[in-house]
């Protein structure tokens, strides 16, 4: 048997284990969101439907062996805007489940400033509907009002509330309620959907299992900010009694304070 990898952490909220390194870049100040006109549509419909959902199709069911449990729920909610909540441990899965899970609606996924600056990859993320957080006010403006048009294009939109990748994590970690604001905001449905690890019976390779919960919808007889918590806890809730259905650890995660040398 393998011997199993162990990682250690000392902040939950912040470490990251992506091991990518990549030099982050400012967003220019006209940086542009969404593809804009008819030609930026085609050029997303031919990226996206042509390329990569066939090749991540297959990257799916042939080589990680994804399993989507409970679909059903997203039965009625195709032709309108929705914003999915994922946990966030596999760097591959996790940038491909937004667009299997949306399809045949284009998903647009709130990303770090870092995948945009990837060399050579930058133009395909932004075709591909990357949504990266800004800095400073006037950025913020501008992304809230992208996310309120990808809504008025009836778009699913997929945010990573843990922000951080942990490989293989089969916990939940705490995550704020910020993100939760934007369906409480624009009376959008909200989905979770958890990544589960499963033992294999002949490798310690796990295998990936993940389970769809909703639809969530915002308490409009709440305070905004109340109902905005109120979401969050109920994702939450539904993400880590998914979360307990891994019966494996191929990774191990153990707390060691900073100064613990």
């Amino acid at each position: 048997m393998k011997e199993q990898k162990v990682y250690y952490y000392s902040d939950e909220l912040n470490d990251d284990f992506a091991g990518t390194h990549i030099k982050r870049k400012s967003l220019p100040e006209d940086y542009v969101y969404l593809n804009k006109g008819f030609g930026g549509f085609l050029k997303r419909v031919f990226v996206y439907r042509l390329i990569v959902f066939p090749l991540l199709s297959l990257y799916n069911k042939l080589i990680k062996r994804v399993k989507y449990v409970n679909k059903k729920v997203f039965k009625g909610y195709k032709k309108r805007a929705c914003f999915m909540y994922g946990n966030h441990t596999s760097m591959i899965v996790d940038a491909f489940n937004p667009s299997y899970l949306a399809f045949p609606r284009p998903a647009d996924i709130i990303v770090n400033p870092d995948a945009t600056s990837i060399k050579g990859l930058g133009w395909l993320i932004k075709t591909l509907g990357g949504l990266p957080i800004p800095e400073g006010y006037a950025g913020m403006k501008k992304f809230n009002a992208a996310v309120a048009e990808a809504v008025e294009r009836r778009h699913w939109i997929a945010v990573y509330p843990e922000a951080h990748i942990w490989h293989y994590y089969t916990g939940i970690r705490p995550f704020p309620a910020t993100s939760f604001a934007y369906p409480v905001k624009l009376g959008t449905p909200v989905f979770s959907y958890t990544l589960t690890y499963k033992k294999r019976k002949h490798s310690d390779y796990p295998r990936y299992v993940v389970y769809i919960d909703g639809p969530f919808f915002p308490d409009t007889g709440l305070p905004h900010k109340q109902a905005v918590q109120k979401l969050r806890d109920e994702v939450y809730a539904a993400m880590c009694a998914r979360a307990q259905l891994s019966d494996c650890e191929y990774i191990r995660y153990e707390y060691r304070p900073k100064d613990d040398k």
